[in-house]
């Protein structure tokens, strides 16, 4: 058996990882035997604000920690699925009370029970990198932040997930499966809305704007306007 002093001077002499871990937990924080572990273990992590995106001049995390460990059922299911829509593989943790809740669906790499024997936690992370690469996963597209699930109709931005009509849908999955191939207004036309539309190209300008409103911001454009032809994906 190891004895305290002993486990503090081999996390002591423990390197740090080259991956960082990206802390998704409640609003009020992750839990203290949760932040315990991290450091114990020497695991780089960085704790993700509400959007999914770590604090400015952060570094850019390699894998995502869920902490449902203090959360409920509801909570927990949350956390989970705002992990899913980002592009990162993911590990859930929980406590050994929340096992055995009926009906709990968590889509994760892994889950790992409180509490957690030393270097566990290091382990388990590490194979949830391990699992994630390479997978083979057509039905997404995947791009700077920006993940389309084809099976689902769902897309994400850094993890938020964001509504958008079937149009505004079929037009982004379009240009995102094919990107730096410029389409021409009328091209987009026929391929999204059928030749049997007739609002004219102006739809696909009305549409384009809104769309790019829904996934872009100052930083990051995804859609480009070829002028006086239509529009690309940038590739």
């Amino acid at each position: 058996m190891v004895n305290p002093t002993e486990s503090s001077r081999r996390a002591q002499a423990r390197t740090a990882p080259a991956w960082t871990v990206g802390l998704l937990c409640p609003p009020r924080g992750p839990a203290p035997a949760l932040v315990r572990a991290l450091e114990q273990e020497v695991i780089p992590y960085e704790v993700l604000q509400e959007e999914g995106q770590p604090a400015e001049s952060a570094p850019s995390p390699d894998v995502l920690l869920v902490d449902a460990t203090l959360a409920d059922r509801r909570g927990a299911e949350a956390l989970a699925r705002r992990a899913a829509g980002m592009d990162l593989p993911a590990l859930v943790a929980l406590s050994a009370e929340q096992l055995g809740s009926s009906g709990l669906r968590l889509p994760a790499a892994d889950i790992i029970i409180a509490p957690w024997h030393p270097g566990e936690l290091a382990l388990r992370v590490e194979r949830a990198l391990d699992d994630s690469k390479p997978l083979d996963e057509p039905w997404l597209i995947r791009t700077e932040g920006l993940v389309i699930d084809t099976n689902r109709y769902d897309v994400f931005v850094d993890g938020r997930q964001v509504m958008l009509t079937f149009k505004e849908y079929e037009l982004l999955k379009l240009l995102a499966a094919n990107p730096g191939r410029v389409y021409s207004r009328e091209a987009l036309l026929e391929q999204v809305w059928g030749y049997q539309y007739f609002g004219g190209t102006r739809t696909v300008d009305v549409h384009v704007r809104r769309l790019r409103a829904k996934i872009e911001d100052a930083q990051r454009t995804f859609i480009e306007t070829v002028w006086n032809v239509g529009y690309r994906f940038r590739g």
